[in-house]
């Protein structure tokens, strides 16, 4: 089976771009504007160098349009989107897919559902007409339903004992109360149990609409023949889509909660509210996470944390955006009978650097990797077009990866002192620490 992610560590699994074993040439990364005849908007990057083509599309909506009670219905529904659809049963569709060699998945944020497609120039049309198929014709079956209900149902048996997934959902529960954020995506036992195929349906039909579409193509196909695709494969969907409103939020400062476990390690989690992409504040903040703990080997939490003390197997933290909030998140991995331990060195660091900012050095050396090591987050097919995604769900311009470089490069050791103590000062900052040793 595999593992399926709970909210914040998928967002964390995502932060970082893995790379193909394909590269593409500094010069893929023009990005054109393609319009179809019915007025569907793609970016394109034309990369004719290798016979193939990879789609990365998305749709408003995802965890946070699950109805009160039925957490993990659109995870639920990107599973069963593959599960047979047109006149092809679950069985059938995954044949006609492995026969061409095509390769489409889909996949639930609590901001989106999309996916991915990806095929042979040679398969493309037929690869088109079965993504086009998953959209609008899927099959849904109960039986195909209750097969997939009891997959997950075991998944969430498995977590139950899992100290990344209980600190992530409590730490979600307390910082986002009342809000869809404060859910588990992937649901519970008990939502995902009275899910059914209408839920999906209903589900599928509010939210798989042409206005909350983006797209990204990347490789082997060109603009006159992109346009007439696009509106082959989305233009028989809804115009609009019928989303519920979900309101910004900021993350509740609720102190440290632990939860006792009989495991041998423990999992911390502690957030911030960070600023958000339109916030001036927004480039240093990047520059800060760096230097806090988004470098692997050379952060301040790593240095004193692992390398120093020998306190955890990982610590880290990263700057994460949704449609709605802002974090700065740090996560740790320790023994459990060192979380306490560890939990209090990552707070000593954090009031360290919200009380006297970075060294100079600190900044011209996290802006030096951040600049440098921007290209690899672009260097196949599939890790451009979903970072070419990215821009449009971000609101930025085509120019952004040009203009990346610069926007780093201008932020200031006074900037990041600045944002670091906007930040890192917040009181009671919202902790949980999953698998204490019980007194």
């Amino acid at each position: 089976m595999k593992p399926i992610l709970s909210p914040l560590r998928a967002a964390l699994a995502g932060a970082g771009l893995l790379l193909a074993a394909a590269t593409l040439p500094a010069a893929a990364t023009t990005i054109d504007r393609v319009v179809s005849p019915g007025g569907i908007e793609a970016w394109l990057v034309e990369d004719h160098t290798v016979p193939a083509v990879t789609v990365s599309f998305s749709f408003d909506g995802g965890a946070a349009q699950d109805p009160e009670g039925k957490a993990g219905l659109a995870s639920l529904l990107s599973e069963m989107l593959t599960e047979g659809a047109g006149p092809y049963d679950a069985p059938g569709f995954k044949t006609a897919l492995a026969d061409r060699s095509i390769q489409l998945g889909f996949s639930t944020s609590q901001d989106y559902n999309g996916g991915r497609l990806k095929t042979l120039t040679t398969e493309r049309d037929a690869a088109f007409e079965l993504l086009r198929l998953a959209l609008a014709e899927p099959k849904l079956a109960q039986g195909d339903l209750d097969r997939i209900k009891a997959g997950r149902l075991a998944e969430l048996n498995f977590q139950e004992n899992d100290p990344g997934t209980i600190a992530d959902d409590r730490w979600s529960a307390a910082a986002f109360p009342g809000h869809p954020y404060g859910r588990p995506s992937i649901g519970t036992k008990d939502s995902v149990a009275t899910i059914a195929t209408a839920d999906l349906q209903d589900l599928r039909r509010r939210m798989f609409a042409r206005d909350g579409l983006r797209l990204a193509v990347v490789g082997d196909i060109d603009a006159a023949t992109l346009g007439p695709a696009l509106d082959r494969v989305f233009g028989g969907l809804p115009a609009k889509g019928e989303l519920t409103p979900v309101p910004d939020i900021v993350p509740a400062a609720k102190g440290t909660a632990t939860v006792p476990m009989a495991v041998s390690q423990a999992s911390i989690q502690l957030g911030f509210p960070s600023p958000r992409r339109d916030d001036p504040d927004y480039f240093p903040a990047i520059v800060m996470n760096h230097i806090l703990g988004g470098s692997t080997f050379t952060s301040r939490l790593y240095r004193a944390v692992r390398e120093q003390r020998g306190l955890a197997y990982s610590v880290d933290s990263n700057t994460l955006q949704f449609q709605h909030t802002g974090l700065l998140l740090i996560t740790a991995g320790t023994r459990a009978d060192k979380a306490g331990e560890s939990l209090s060195v990552i707070q000593d660091e954090i009031a360290r650097l919200a009380k006297d900012g970075p060294t100079d050095q600190e900044v011209a050396e996290a802006k030096s990797y951040l600049i440098g090591s921007y290209p690899l987050g672009f260097a196949s097919h599939d890790a451009l077009a979903s970072y070419v995604l990215s821009l449009q769900l971000a609101g930025r311009g085509r120019d952004f990866i040009d203009k990346y470089p610069g926007l780093i490069e201008a932020v200031t050791p006074a900037q990041v002192k600045a944002v670091a103590a906007r930040v890192l000062q917040i009181k009671d900052p919202t902790a949980v620490v999953a698998g204490t040793p019980a007194s």
